[in-house]
């Protein structure tokens, strides 16, 4: 996975958990593409610093989903919500012919709709 797309599902699990600097200065970073400069001026420090604190905070980022997996276990559910999404188009094509049963699909076939819904909110 990129890494800036790692970080940010990261950051979406666990960045309730930083300190509110960290929080801001890792939003300026990889939220609002500002370099290391730009946010040293707005931060009234230097480019150095910013990227210590950036650094720093990954590695909390990565040491929590190391220990908790939150990231892990949601991208699994997802591929695995996916995969029964596709066999249940692909069964209800089949079904469609068969009142009773196709109504059955339908009903289950929502349910899991419901819980991607519930996944992705």
């Amino acid at each position: 996975m990129e890494h800036v797309a790692k970080m940010s599902l990261y950051y979406d699990f666990y960045g309730g958990l930083l300190t509110p600097k960290q929080q801001r200065v890792f939003s300026l970073y990889y939220m609002d593409n500002l370099s290391l400069a730009e946010i040293a001026e707005e931060e009234g420090t230097t480019r150095q610093a910013v990227h210590d604190l950036l650094q720093r905070t990954e590695k909390i980022l990565e040491r929590w989903e190391k220990e908790l997996s939150l990231v892990d276990r949601y991208l699994k559910e997802k591929r695995a919500v996916g995969e029964i999404k596709e066999g249940l188009e692909e069964l209800g094509r089949c079904l469609s012919r068969q009142s009773e049963a196709y109504r059955r699909f339908l009903s289950v076939k929502k349910k899991v709709l419901d819980f991607e819904a519930h996944l992705e909110g």
